[in-house]
Order: structure tokens, then C-alpha cells, then sequence
């Protein structure tokens, strides 16, 4: 055989599978809110804590809070505060919010990208925070969101 056939055959009996198998798939998100403002997270009462991986978004005209990706609804939980929180996964990705003031899906629902998932009360806080499966991971680095304005 000549070399160029035996590079080919390299590459495809070895090499090409273990790129197919080593790449991760890369998620996009659509925002929660249509507007919003993300304001720094909450400060951690102990100083050795890690920081959370976690986005805090405020809007004014938004009440809807809606999915960034499909998925299905692993858990909806009142807070002691009233708050709920929705928790649902899309693959090996756990999202989370809190802060609703009320939910509009259950456990078990199946969640389009975009669909309204609960309701906000007008100038509350979202907390978005988002898993790789146990991994915490920051949210902002696969968000799609057109209109958000960072303060610090």
C-alpha cells in the first residue's frame, strides 16, 4: 500500500473516532428573561466558601421567566421565603432558578426552549445556576442574551 492510503487508514481507525468520542457538546441558551439587568450574585456569609457559579438577573418589564434549552422538570420547590425554585436537565446539564413567585410547570413536564415556566414579581431577583452534571459551571459563558446589561 502506498503512504498516502496507510495515513488514511490511520487516521480513520484510530484517530477519528477518539475526536468523535473526546468532544463535548457545546449547549447555547436562550435568555430566561426577555430584559434584564444581572447584578452581582449574593456574598457568601463564610469567607473560605467558594464564590458561586450563579448569574442574578432583575427585570422591570419581565414577569415571565421562560426554559433556555428543552428539557424535562426534575423539581419544583416552595422556599421558605414563598420563593420556588425549578430545577430541570437537558443531557448531562442541570439548570436551576430561584426566585419565582409563581410556577407554572411541575415535575415530570417536558420544556421547550423558550416556553414560560413561572412568573416574577416585578423588580425581583432570578437566580440562574447551571451543572454539568455535578460540576458547577458559569451560566454567562453559554447564554444568548440580546438585551442583558451587566452592572457591578
Amino acid at each position: 500500500m502506498n503512504k498516502m492510503v496507510k495515513g488514511f487508514l490511520f487516521v480513520v481507525l484510530f484517530m477519528f473516532p477518539s475526536l468523535i468520542f473526546a468532544q463535548k457538546d457545546s449547549i447555547w441558551l436562550k435568555c430566561p428573561l426577555d430584559e434584564a439587568l444581572i447584578v452581582p450574585p449574593p456574598k457568601n456569609i463564610m469567607k473560605f466558601d467558594q464564590p458561586d457559579l450563579c448569574i442574578v438577573l432583575v427585570s422591570i418589564p419581565d414577569t415571565t421567566v421562560k426554559a433556555v434549552v428543552g428539557g424535562r422538570v426534575s423539581n419544583v420547590v416552595q422556599n421558605d421565603d414563598g420563593k420556588w425554585d425549578i430545577v430541570f436537565y437537558y443531557r448531562d446539564f442541570y439548570f436551576w432558578y430561584s426566585g419565582l413567585s409563581k410556577p407554572l410547570v411541575r415535575r415530570g413536564d417536558n420544556l421547550k426552549a423558550g416556553q414560560a415556566m413561572g412568573y416574577i414579581s416585578v423588580g425581583s431577583k432570578l437566580e440562574f445556576l447551571m451543572y454539568d452534571f455535578e460540576t458547577p459551571v458559569d451560566p454567562i459563558r453559554f447564554l444568548e442574551c440580546k438585551k442583558v446589561l451587566k452592572t457591578e
